[in-house]
């Protein structure tokens, strides 16, 4: 399919689609029509597109995404490589729930502070009047 086709049904933009080639997220191959070269890309871009959509809801940047989902595509790797590499992508994963965490903690008490001090103002509202 050509990029125009990729973009439409992924809802990526061209450049978007060109930058995640960039990244090694999308992948195409060079097709000649008559004196002109195209890129092809296979459907199977739309899934890699979907996956990298979600891994980044999850906080995930895009030089991440790409090797995760090289070792899901391919069995380039040894068992030991993979692992190894998705042990240390848990490990980033778990560090960012952590922070995460302690985020919500702030923002909470913060929330919780500002409750406390609008209700104090409801409070003091029907006296002042």
């Amino acid at each position: 399919m050509l990029i125009g086709d990729l973009a439409r049904l992924s809802g990526l933009s061209k450049d978007g689609i060109r930058h995640y080639e960039e990244m090694g997220i999308v992948r195409s191959l060079p097709r000649q029509a008559g004196s002109r070269v195209y890129r092809d890309y296979d459907p199977a871009n739309l899934d890699r597109i979907a996956r990298t959509r979600q891994a980044q809801q999850l906080g995930l940047a895009l030089k991440e995404i790409g090797p995760l989902l090289d070792v899901h595509d391919t069995r380039d790797f040894t068992e030991v490589e993979t692992i190894t590499f998705l042990e240390e992508r848990l490990a980033v994963v778990k560090g960012r729930i952590v922070e995460l965490r302690h985020m919500e903690a702030f923002i909470e008490e913060k929330l919780s502070r500002h409750h406390a001090l609008a209700e104090r103002e409801k409070e003091r509202a029907p006296q002042e009047q």
